[in-house]
Order: C-alpha cells, then structure tokens, then sequence
C-alpha cells in the first residue's frame, strides 16, 4: 500500500508542475518564460487547468492516506472531491492574471488535498483508537 502511496504522491506532484507550466508562457495571461507544454494546451487552458487541479488534488489526497496505512473508513474522505469538482471549474477556470492563477495553484492544488489527507488521517486514527478501546483489531 505504501507503494502505491508513494506513486500518487509522485502523480499528484507531477500534475501540480504540469499546472504551473500550464500558466507559465501562456499568451492569453501575457505571462513570461517558455510555452513548454504543446500549443494546443495552451489554447483551451481555462479547461485543461482545473481538470489537471482536480486530477492532481485527488492524487496527492489518495497518496496521504494509502503512505499512511488508513483503515477503510477513512478513505471515504476523497468522496469530499465529487462535490468540490465545481469549484475546482470555477476557481481554476475563471482567472484573470498570472497572480490569481498561480495563488489558485497552490490553494486547489496543494492546501485542499493536504487538508483531505489530514482529515481522514484524524478520522483513521480515531477509528484505530475506537476499535483498540474496545478489543477489536
């Protein structure tokens, strides 16, 4: 299981630099650097972006929890995306400058998913606790 945490991990990584190169030399945000990813990423960027975000943020939340052996109920957090997904369209879509875009980054991309992976972190060791409280394994 680790292993597979550790690979969702290094995705979830990976989709946050796609993002990042994503902004970076984008014409439509006049922002500077090179265009390092295909041109056609770059025309359909207010789409591409949150799929990425998204994608990325459910990544690096499954690797949290699979590195660090969660019981079953615990990964019933990642249900907390489903809903989030239109946020992630709005947020990751609607940006106006490189400023917004790259603070929508960090927020959609690395704060929520480590506050997912946080929280069904607690839940699992409360379940742990509950179940050695009462004799269970």
């Amino acid at each position: 299981m680790r292993g597979l945490g550790v690979v969702a991990l290094l995705l979830g990584v990976l989709g946050v630099v796609v993002a990042v190169l994503l902004i970076t030399g984008n014409p439509s945000l006049a922002t500077p650097g090179p265009q390092v990813l295909p041109a056609a990423l770059y025309d359909s960027w207010r789409l591409v972006l949150p799929v990425v975000l998204w994608v990325s943020a459910v990544w690096l939340a499954l690797g949290i929890l699979a590195v660090s052996r969660q019981p079953r109920v615990a990964w019933l957090m990642l249900l907390a995306f489903l809903p989030l997904l239109a946020v992630y369209f709005l947020g990751g879509g609607l940006l106006p400058s490189y400023i917004t875009a790259l603070i929508a980054i960090i927020v959609l991309g690395v704060v929520i998913p480590v506050v997912v992976g946080v929280i069904g972190v607690a839940i699992g060791s409360a379940v742990r606790r509950r179940r050695a409280a009462l004799g269970r394994p």
